[in-house]
């Protein structure tokens, strides 16, 4: 089929995802003052990304190299909405969290308790040798599960062949895995500037050029704003040259290979012949007397912006990096700013309803005083606010973290409609890694799951968290889930919400005849003269808007 603009949305999509699928990738690298000792609100902004993506934590995990530990605790205390919600007060939910990354394995052990009482507690070790996951825990059994690659790839099948993966962790996937984790904030940025260049390269020459100045958020921009004629020609000129970067870029190759290879189809051997074939589709698709205009905004040479339907705009200075995203039905905006070795950033999203039965949506999300305390480890002190609104509804979360060499604290406390359901408050400290050995002792695969369920301690397990929880709380539990199950019945479901079952749902499509009818005596056939009562009992006439007297029994 034949697009008209497709080049036009093209290249709108390459500059969005440019400027969205990660914030600081826009825009080409600025001359800055390298003597200087101040970094400009971009520098910052990749210096808290690569620090984050990059702290020690993972980092040679695959190699067999890694030597990271850390031991943290989180204390939830529940406020008023919880306690109204189910009726009674709700003790405070520790979680304690012991985490070690040594040579080739991770370990984490994990401790639950409420109200200073034990809940459970989760061993697990990861073995990247072997690509297998073994779980315990200890107070319901004292074996352990493994799974392997092999494991999950089996339940991926049975699951759904059209599913997504997930939990493939076979050594192609690991391998991509890995090169994601050693990409840096500046390697994405270098990735699509360069397909941005290309673009830009590949342009006719300008059929108007006219001063584009303003301002966005505060933050004054003066710009060119460029109208390109995109003919068939030019198209095909574009796509040529994409397509061209695309066969010989050998970091898209890699990635494509290791990560999409098992699902696409894509290997070393065949990564060319596909491009070539998606070149070829995309160039069938551009109508022969294509003639679009489209509107690119410039600083100097670099494309920073597009101005269509929606509107695109990047602003890079010293002390501020502006993105922003305009169209008549979702107004974006990502603000970073810098202030003496600070960082304040705010992104804002408002999403306009598109018809009277929805609403409007707006996310924001704020941080203040954003600062690198420990690069290596990746903490750092700050204040975040984040909030969702929906009409009536809005949930808030504000956050505060302090932190020194090797230790983080941090408040978090959830508010929905001014009311408090939450506060976290968690410490934790980088410590010393030590050696991670593979479990020994009882074992139990997956196709062992009976002969684990047999050495469960499953009533002793539940008598111990009844215990914890207290009468009053799992009444309170017992009564909302009854509550939920009487709300699934109105809507025409009468049992548990644990029963439902697809497999045994009533499929009444298969009762309609061919002229439109419905085939009562087939339905009473397949279900039973008793069952049939029952199940027309249920059908009350009076909610249809039909003549009780047109329907045929």
């Amino acid at each position: 089929m034949k697009i008209r603009g497709l080049m036009k949305k093209t290249l709108s999509v390459l500059l969005a995802c440019a400027m969205s699928v990660t914030v600081f990738t826009a825009c080409g690298e600025k001359d800055n003052d390298k003597g200087s000792k101040s970094l400009s609100a971009k520098e910052m902004l990749l210096e808290v990304f690569n620090t984050a993506a990059n702290s020690n934590a993972f980092n040679g995990i695959f190699s067999g190299k890694a030597n990271y530990a850390s031991k943290s605790e989180s204390v939830i205390e529940f406020g008023e909405g919880v306690t109204k919600a189910l009726g009674t007060e709700v003790k405070p939910l520790s979680l304690t969290f012991e985490t070690k990354f040594k040579g080739s394995n991770a370990g984490t052990d994990i401790v639950a308790s409420y109200d200073g009482k034990n809940l459970a507690s989760l061993n697990g070790v990861y073995d990247n040798d072997s690509k297998s996951v073994y779980i315990k825990v200890p107070e319901l059994s004292d074996a352990f599960i493994s799974v392997s690659s092999k494991d999950l790839e089996t339940v991926k099948d049975e699951i759904s062949s059209n599913l997504l993966s997930i939990g493939n962790i076979d050594n192609s996937s690991l391998s991509g895995f890995k090169k994601l984790l050693e990409l840096k904030a500046t390697d994405y940025e270098k990735i699509f500037n360069d397909y941005i260049k290309v673009v830009t390269d590949a342009l006719p020459e300008a059929s108007k050029e006219e001063d584009f100045s303003g301002s966005v958020s505060d933050v004054k921009y003066e710009y060119k704003l460029k109208t390109f004629t995109i003919t068939s020609d030019a198209a095909k000129k574009i796509i040529e040259d994409i397509f061209a970067k695309l066969k010989n870029d050998n970091t898209i190759k890699e990635l494509a290979v290791d990560i999409l290879g098992d699902y696409l189809e894509i290997t070393e051997s065949n990564y060319t012949s596909i491009i070539d074939k998606l070149k070829d589709e995309a160039i069938s698709s551009i109508s022969s007397d294509m003639n679009e205009d489209i509107s690119l905004i410039f600083d100097g040479k670099d494309i920073v912006g597009i101005k269509d339907k929606a509107t695109f705009m990047c602003i890079d200075n010293k002390d501020a990096y502006v993105l922003s995203a305009e169209s008549d039905s979702i107004n974006c905006l990502f603000k970073a700013t810098q202030d003496d070795g600070k960082l304040d950033y705010e992104y804002t999203a408002n999403i306009l309803a598109g018809d009277e039965y929805s609403k409007d949506v707006s996310v924001s999300v704020k941080a203040d005083d954003l600062e690198i305390v420990d690069k290596e480890n990746g903490l750092a002190n700050g204040e975040l606010d984040a909030s969702i609104k929906s009409g009536d509804f809005n949930v808030k979360i504000e956050g505060t973290d302090k932190a020194e060499s090797k230790k983080l604290s941090s408040v978090v406390k959830i508010t929905v409609n001014d009311t408090e359901y939450a506060e976290i408050t968690s410490t934790g400290e980088i410590t010393n890694a030590s050696d991670i050995s593979v479990p020994d002792g009882k074992i139990y695969t997956l196709d062992q799951m009976e002969e684990y369920q047999a050495s469960m301690k499953a009533d002793e397990f539940m008598k111990s968290i009844q215990t914890a929880l207290g009468e009053d709380l799992i009444a309170a539990i017992t009564s909302s889930v009854s509550e939920l199950n009487e709300e699934y019945s109105d809507y025409g479901y009468d049992g548990d919400i644990s029963d439902v079952d697809d497999e045994d749902a009533l499929n009444l499509e298969e009762y309609y005849k061919e002229d439109g009818s419905f085939d009562y005596d087939k339905l009473k056939e397949d279900l039973g003269e008793e069952d049939y009562e029952a199940f027309m009992s249920q059908i009350d006439i009076d909610d249809f808007e039909v003549d009780p007297d047109e329907i045929e029994l």
